[in-house]
């Protein structure tokens, strides 16, 4: 499944609670189950899972995160606890990424109750604001003179 459908699909399953009697904190995990789908997720990047479903997660746990896309392993990783951010739960992650090394800390939110997603903070508020990232910035041509 491509990245912008992956999103687009995200968006929809989340606007799936928007109708009917339920509420937004019905859609928020718990600190301890957010915090498991995140591990698990690192846990599959560190081992060099690269599919948007976590294998064998139970709620399942999908994922959208730019930087895991662009190819680079993980060599190591440490949730170092909640930080507050514009999103019901949102984690600070340090991370060490191979080829070059390299250590970033990163943000990761997480929503759902059953499929839980992972987000990279990023990406999280691109989606929420239905913005995308830009492929390079190729100027359109000029219209033809007369």
């Amino acid at each position: 499944m491509s990245r912008s459908v992956a999103l687009v699909a995200a968006a929809l399953a989340g606007c799936a609670g928007c109708a009917g009697s339920q509420r937004n904190e019905d859609f928020v995990p718990s600190e301890a189950a957010a915090r498991a789908a995140l591990e698990a997720y690192l846990a599959a990047w560190q081992r060099g899972d690269k599919s948007q479903q976590v294998p064998d997660t139970r709620p399942p746990v999908l994922v959208a995160d730019e930087l895991r896309g662009k190819g680079r392993p993980l060599a190591a990783y440490e949730v170092l606890g909640l930080v507050p951010a514009d999103a019901p739960l949102c984690f600070a992650v340090r991370l060490t990424l191979d080829g070059p090394r390299e250590e970033v800390r990163e943000r990761y939110v997480v929503v759902g109750v059953d499929p839980v997603w992972v987000w990279r903070y990023g990406d999280y508020v691109m989606i929420t604001h239905w913005e995308h990232a830009m492929p390079g910035d190729k100027k359109s041509p000029s219209p033809p003179q007369k």
